[in-house]
């Protein structure tokens, strides 16, 4: 650490090898804490001359019943809803919404959570589009008392509340199902490899594949990093199928057409089912299945838990962070049924 330099609840935790909401409690006498363990951050705290931070202090003080959301785009119907799910939730308490997005780099996602702190919001609702496997700079904004919430989005390296979509069991029903109705070479179109959205639906359509003992062909696990990648890989494939599941709607909207432009026929010759349910499926010829995310009830988990995470630090009390997934349910339309 540099001189002059304050002590910050991350300096602690990487010196002892610990997270930083374990070193929180640890200095808040949380009882699920090792005595051991509190004895060593004390120690290490009292040794660099620890403080909490005056800032954060002042600003759980000073609530400014404002919370900030940062997302991707504005593009996909799926954070819109979001957006509006918050909103309604947050008014109920009492609560005004700052909403901000970001491109699709590092950088620009750094800066846009960085700016949302500058705001003096009271917490921060975030759908990252990078897996942040160096998350300091989110710590950093944690230790100046901003807790901060994730949606749609699991990093394993931050202690945080994540509210999630229950991705592997959404995509493994829709595989059970078209293995259910004759189909045993599926496609699944996969999403980019930085999220955990994409590695959890994944994982789903290979466990659909194992329960029905079909050995799962790696020629039909075919990676797309966007949308734009789909046609050209689907025209590359070299083996037969008979179904595709998607890791959302945009890239099954994209299959639809490739499909359309080899005189493939939807549902007859190849099924077809996205994920998210996007108003997208419901306009499509034939009309796409997809698996439900329920906004309304991101929306309501969401705001239960950042507010009760800023009541807990106004309080000074410990945080106990939880992974908590949102059950999804499979929509059938014209893409399916006639199987």
């Amino acid at each position: 650490m540099k001189p002059n330099r304050r002590v910050k609840l991350s300096d602690l935790a990487k010196q002892l090898g610990l997270s930083t909401s374990t070193v929180s409690r640890a200095l808040n006498d949380h009882p699920k804490i090792p005595h051991e363990t509190k004895r060593r951050v004390k120690q290490l705290a009292n040794d660099l001359s620890y403080h909490p931070n005056p800032f954060a202090k002042g600003l759980l003080q000073k609530k400014t019943k404002t919370i900030g959301v940062l997302l991707p785009s504005f593009k996909m119907s799926f954070f819109v809803s979001i957006i509006e799910c918050l909103q309604q939730e947050l008014k109920l308490k009492g609560y005004k919404l700052i909403v901000s997005s970001f491109g699709p780099s590092l950088k620009e996602e750094k800066e846009a959570f960085w700016e949302m702190a500058k705001a003096h919001v009271d917490g921060i609702i975030a759908i990252p589009n990078n897996d942040h496997e160096d998350p300091t700079f989110l710590n950093n904004i944690i230790d100046e008392g901003i807790p901060i919430l994730f949606i749609d989005r699991i990093i394993d390296s931050l202690d945080a509340n994540f509210v999630v979509t229950d991705d592997f069991n959404g995509m493994f029903e829709a595989v059970d199902y078209l293995i259910d109705k004759g189909r045993r070479k599926i496609i699944h179109l996969e999403g980019p490899d930085e999220l955990s959205t994409s590695f959890f639906r994944l994982q789903g359509y290979k466990e659909a594949l194992r329960s029905k003992q079909i050995e799962i062909d790696k020629r039909l696990i075919i990676p797309c990093q966007s949308k734009e990648e789909v046609i050209q890989k689907l025209q590359s494939v070299d083996v037969e199928f008979d179904a595709i599941t998607c890791f959302n709607d945009y890239y099954a909207f994209e299959a639809l057409q490739f499909l359309k432009s080899k005189n493939i026929r939807v549902p007859d010759d190849v099924c077809l089912i996205g994920f998210s349910d996007e108003p997208i499926c419901q306009y499509t010829t034939p009309q796409m299945s997809s698996v439900i995310q329920p906004t309304s009830l991101f929306g309501k988990k969401a705001v239960e838990l950042i507010l009760h995470e800023i009541q807990q630090l106004q309080n000074n009390k410990a945080i106990d962070f939880d992974i908590y997934k949102i059950k999804t349910q499979l929509q059938l339309r014209q893409s399916c049924l006639s199987v």
